[in-house]
């Protein structure tokens, strides 16, 4: 059994989260302690808990801890089965930080799984959906991996009560990843507004393209009112790029009392500090990006626009669980490259 403590590092969610896909994917059972420790509400919250009986349910795991505001869990897999899956989170928690536990799991799974989560869509402290379906999971794909998203209805904060469903095709192993010079061809993005007037994201569209038009790249940042309504109300803004090469992305969310050009104006101020940086990935999607490194078949390279606590937390369970070499060129604050050998993992399934 391997233990891992919470309050290392970063001491958030993410550490409960990777190391129960690793778990699930290795078969090696865990015990987790000082769970989300450096946080003001420490323990597990109802979305940590959603994650963990979904972990378990498609894995086959024995759990015990796994009770709200627990601080040590146990989870002991058996094997990953595909299939069809339905998960309600029962508050506005983040569908995406749910899936960013479950994806990798299901990559590693015996035949194709096709999962409903309900829960929030967009909603602070996680990346919206779309940036999940738009950048790291096109990363995700240069590795070999197959994975869609299909919001049917967006959820905010309080109620949630959005709705998506994402099928995952099984794969044997990850390539590395690998992308070699970056070159930006344009960039788009989303404007949304949901139980709300249509010009709130009209407004955020506009503010967020003229502020990117110093990049002088062609942008397409399309307005969209939701439908069918959010329970709750509630908007964002969310810029990719494309091209060849690179994975970045940014975003910024609606509040009450926030205007809506600043909303568009704060996703696209970070879109261009991603821009200007010359990195392959963006700082989120480089965390996103160590799990499958450290399992694919390979040498994987590739720069983040910044190295944060985040991703040194996460390159340190990668290796506790899979043994991957790991060299770190930068420090953390600033943007670098990281160099991983991966381990090879192959699919048991």
């Amino acid at each position: 059994m391997i233990d891992i403590d919470g309050s290392m590092m970063e001491g958030g969610g993410q550490l409960l989260r990777m190391s129960t896909s690793y778990s699930a994917i290795l078969g090696e059972p865990i015990r987790v302690y000082n769970i989300r420790a450096k946080r003001r509400d420490p323990g597990l919250k109802p979305q940590h808990l959603t994650t963990l009986k979904a972990a378990a349910e498609i894995s086959g795991a024995e759990i015990s801890g796994a009770v709200i505001g627990s601080s040590e869990i146990l989870f002991k897999p058996q094997v990953i089965k595909g299939g069809e899956y339905s998960f309600d989170i029962g508050t506005a928690g983040s569908i995406s930080l749910l899936l960013q536990c479950l994806n990798p799991i299901m990559l590693y799974g015996d035949k194709p799984s096709w999962v409903s989560v309900r829960g929030g869509t967009a909603v602070n402290w996680s990346p919206p959906v779309h940036f999940l379906e738009n950048i790291i999971y096109k990363a995700l794909e240069s590795m070999g991996a197959q994975s869609r998203i299909n919001v049917e209805r967006h959820g905010f904060y309080p109620k949630g009560g959005g709705i998506i469903t994402q099928y995952t095709k099984p794969i044997e192993t990850l390539r590395p990843l690998k992308p070699g010079k970056p070159n930006i061809k344009r960039l788009r993005g989303i404007s949304l507004c949901g139980s709300l007037p249509e010009h709130v994201a009209i407004r955020q569209a506009n503010s967020a393209k003229k502020k990117l038009s110093t990049l002088r790249v062609k942008t397409d940042i399309k307005p969209v009112l939701a439908e069918p309504k959010p329970v709750s109300p509630g908007s964002f803004v969310c810029i990719w790029a494309e091209g060849d090469n690179v994975y970045l992305g940014a975003d910024s969310l609606g509040a009450r009392g926030k205007p809506s050009e600043t909303v568009g104006e704060e996703a696209a101020d970070k879109m261009v500090k991603e821009v200007r940086s010359g990195a392959h990935l963006d700082r989120h999607t480089g965390d996103h990006m160590i799990l499958p490194a450290s399992l694919a078949e390979g040498s994987s390279v590739f720069r983040t626009s910044l190295i944060t606590l985040h991703t040194l937390t996460a390159i340190e369970i990668a290796k506790v669980f899979t043994g991957a070499r790991f060299k770190v060129s930068g420090r953390e604050g600033e943007p670098g490259t990281i160099w991983v050998e991966g381990i090879g993992f192959r699919n048991q399934g």
